[in-house]
């Protein structure tokens, strides 16, 4: 695959998931009268309960505004501040239920999306497609040195060692890493 072929190819993938998480999330955060700020604090609490600091660090905002931000989140039950034990300053923040039901139905509504994507596609392609989506959020992940970043399967199963993220797509082909002619800076702000 050439240069110009991946990039069309990446272009492409990039734009319809885009379209679909923007447009997707946008509805349910409208319907639910979230800004994205809060819905990405929202996730980011999902995964730990964190520090007001660690919070704001995590979204890339000052304290003063994510003390507003969770001011608001909290007038709408969805998440709880608690004082940290011997230490009067830190407060922790984490998700009420109603907060983590919230969160796991975003996921749940995405992940049928993505399935009823996939149905179009016969088993082989499937399992292709996952495979190769495994490969390029591990890949992915180490690029953001992200801790939650998938591994592929291959070598989650033990029987190989972790690869680098270059040779995450020689995985079950053998080939030799092809050198990335350009790289990609997305933001989401």
């Amino acid at each position: 695959m050439g240069t110009d072929d991946a990039e069309l190819a990446l272009d492409g993938f990039v734009e319809a998931v885009f379209k679909l998480i923007i447009d997707h999330h946008h509805r349910r955060v409208s319907e639910l009268d979230l800004t994205l700020s809060q819905a990405q604090a929202l996730r980011i609490l999902r995964r730990e309960a964190l520090s007001t600091s660690k919070l704001a660090a995590e979204l890339r905002i000052s304290a003063p505004a994510v003390t507003q931000l969770t001011d608001r989140l909290t007038r709408k039950s969805l998440i709880d501040r608690k004082p940290v034990e011997g230490d009067r300053r830190m407060v922790l923040i984490s998700l009420t239920v109603r907060g983590e039901g919230l969160v796991d139905g975003f996921r749940r509504n995405r992940n049928e999306v993505f399935a009823r994507a996939l149905s179009h596609l016969d088993r082989r392609d499937q399992a292709g497609v996952l495979d190769a989506l495994k490969k390029i959020s591990w890949a992915l992940g180490a690029e953001v040195s992200q801790p939650e970043a998938v591994q592929p399967s291959v070598a989650a199963a033990g029987s190989r060692p972790p690869v680098h993220p270059a040779e995450a797509s020689n995985l079950s082909t053998g080939a030799r890493p092809v050198p990335v002619a350009k790289r990609i800076r997305m933001e989401w702000d």
